[in-house]
């Protein structure tokens, strides 16, 4: 398990111009996403996505920290432990889902390095929407932490794009289009 703290930011082409000239590139990579749940939708409800991606399962569990728009998500990897979470927390296991949405996403990553921390920028284009999320994994800095050195660092190189809930978050765009239940789930959170 690791914990990803991240922000979510529409896509604007000046920020990423501005990540281009001043981020390393490290990769590019296709995701496919299929979300799973139950007929109730209890683990979008709790903030628990259960996804099978590039056909490995991976469950984060999430929350949000609506002051600073800060996703802190712990992500399991393990089919056993996802099961006893599942099983712990729902009364039920990764058998017991089906899908419920799709999400098809052309990543690049980039990383820029500032105060011995390494941050993650992930540019996502999915199938209805663009946007970017900027990302630290620590085991070691607070939220607060986390979040002054994702805003210095947004500062540091002028990123101007702001959080937007319609289309910062690639589950909802998608479940608006997809799944009109979800999204009256996601909307709200």
């Amino acid at each position: 398990m690791h914990i990803e703290i991240e922000k979510k930011y529409t896509f604007r082409l000046d920020d990423y111009e501005k990540i281009l000239e001043n981020c390393k590139s490290v990769w590019i990579e296709n995701l496919k996403d299929y979300y799973l749940d139950t007929p109730d939708y209890k683990l979008f409800k709790a903030m628990y996505y259960l996804r099978m991606r590039n056909w490995i399962y991976e469950l984060k569990i999430t929350k949000i920290d609506k002051s600073t728009n800060l996703v802190v998500s712990n992500e399991i990897t393990w089919d056993d432990e996802i099961d006893h979470i599942l099983k712990k927390e729902f009364n039920i296991c990764i058998d017991d889902t089906t899908w419920v949405l799709f999400i098809d996403t052309s990543r690049e990553k980039f990383e820029y390095n500032m105060w011995w921390e390494t941050i993650n920028i992930d540019i996502d284009s999915f199938q209805y929407w663009k946007r970017y999320e900027i990302e630290v994994i620590s085991e070691t800095k607070t939220e607060q932490e986390v979040n002054d050195l994702i805003e210095d660092f947004r500062k540091k190189i002028w990123l101007e794009s702001t959080f937007n809930a319609e289309t910062s978050w690639k589950a909802t765009v998608c479940a608006r289009n997809q799944n009109l239940e979800i999204y009256e789930i996601l909307k709200w959170q």
